[in-house]
């Protein structure tokens, strides 16, 4: 890049609060002004752009169809892939508009940040003739994505972006699961703002912060999540003999109000051992009363925000040993690991957790460094513009914009 910054467009289909989007609210506070100028399009208003305006980031809004910012990824079947996110001239249209507004701009370089930015955001770079990352935050595998649309990523990632980023390796090997791949990709993990590592390193102690000791898992409830398996763990664990609060936070935020009243009805029997404790906006004070946090999806995490978030503030994880959680924890130095989907290996994982304090204070204290050493804000900023640094050496010169040029992108 030169010596002036480079101003970067980030495209994001949705304005909702969730796990990409402070990802990357995250990366923006923390990316070099000196180097890059952060400008935000979006979809549609809402949290999101809220929290960003906060930041003093500069953020639009291009409204986007609600029709097309609302496709579900279970309606991709098919063709639908194509009909609804490529062929649909109200998406092309939209692509048009982001390419105007990224000429005008002076944009060097898209970064798409969601998978319908990606598809809007390469068309929008074909027509403006810029560079364009894909970030990936999602496995790309059937579990998620119904099999043509994960055939319709992974052919597209080969092809359309100049550069393809994801969460951490686990990603990256569901988009190329060949190995190989035309351009080039990098794993980039995510990582915590420097506000959200201000609590102080745990002391040595062989004691319980609580009494009995709290044993907490954080996210939505939803069955690929595995509360469920949490639960089932809780009530061996307790049936044993062995005393513990256990703690569900988290809402059933799209929907699952199903598996929401069958997680209560699992819990009936265990009384006031287990606490509900619903949606949250207080998670990191909810995380620093817990004594030892679970993660406990039964399907590989892309990355695991909740996990260095525990970790941030001093809690001992046991994390599923699968997706990107694996990449994050060293099993027996900064937390452990569990078979994903097995109640009975997590129950005697926090069984012999819970017989030892000692054990889980020096996993808690291995937890908070790795976090401020490999999963920081300022890590994961630096590596970015490194992949942008990349994307821009050797390229052409930017064309100039001329009333032609703004002409033929209307056309």
């Amino acid at each position: 890049m030169t010596h002036e910054p480079i101003t970067v467009l980030y495209l994001d289909h949705t304005a909702k609060w969730s796990g990409g989007e402070i990802a990357l609210l995250r990366t923006l506070e923390a990316i070099d002004r000196n180097r890059v100028t952060p400008v935000v399009a979006l979809a549609g208003d809402g949290p999101f752009a809220e929290r960003l305006r906060e930041a003093t980031i500069e953020t639009h809004i291009l409204p986007l169809a609600e029709s097309m910012r609302e496709v579900r990824k279970g309606s991709l079947g098919g063709t639908a892939l194509f009909t609804k996110l490529g062929a649909a001239a109200g998406f092309a249209g939209y692509a048009s508009t982001i390419a105007r507004f990224a000429r005008k701009r002076g944009v060097a370089l898209l970064h798409c940040n969601s998978l319908k930015a990606d598809i809007y955001g390469a068309l929008a770079g074909k027509i403006a003739r810029l560079p364009v990352l894909w970030h990936i935050r999602d496995h790309i595998v059937p579990s998620y994505l119904p099999n043509a649309a994960v055939k319709g990523v992974r052919t597209l990632a080969k092809w359309w972006p100049d550069f393809v980023v994801a969460n951490s390796e686990s990603t990256l090997q569901t988009v190329f699961p060949e190995g190989t791949h035309k351009k080039p990709a990098r794993a980039v993990y995510d990582g915590l703002s420097e506000r959200e590592l201000l609590s102080p390193e745990p002391p040595t102690t062989d004691r319980w912060k609580q009494t009995p000791p709290r044993v907490g898992i954080v996210g939505r409830l939803v069955e690929w999540k595995g509360q469920h398996i949490f639960l089932e763990a809780a009530k061996r664990v307790l049936a044993s003999g062995i005393k513990a609060q256990f703690v569900l936070i988290g809402g059933a935020l799209f929907g699952e109000t199903d598996y929401e009243a069958k997680l209560k009805e699992m819990a009936t029997p265990l009384g006031n051992r287990v606490e509900f404790l619903g949606f949250r906006n207080d998670v990191p004070d909810l995380l620093r009363g817990l004594d030892i946090m679970v993660h406990a999806s039964i399907s590989p995490e892309p990355f695991g925000q909740v996990v260095i978030e525990a970790m941030a503030e001093g809690v001992p994880v046991i994390g599923s040993d699968g997706g990107g959680v694996r990449e994050i924890i060293t099993h027996g130095n900064d937390g452990l690991l569990s078979p994903m989907g097995d109640a009975e290996a997590l129950a005697k994982t926090l069984l012999g957790l819970l017989q030892n304090p000692a054990q889980a204070n020096q996993l808690a204290r291995g937890g908070y460094a790795t976090v401020r050493q490999r999963f920081t804000a300022t890590n994961n900023a630096r590596q970015i513009e490194e992949v942008y640094t990349q994307m821009l050496t050797h390229r052409p010169k930017k064309q100039k914009i001329t009333s032609q040029t703004v002409s033929e992108e209307k056309a």
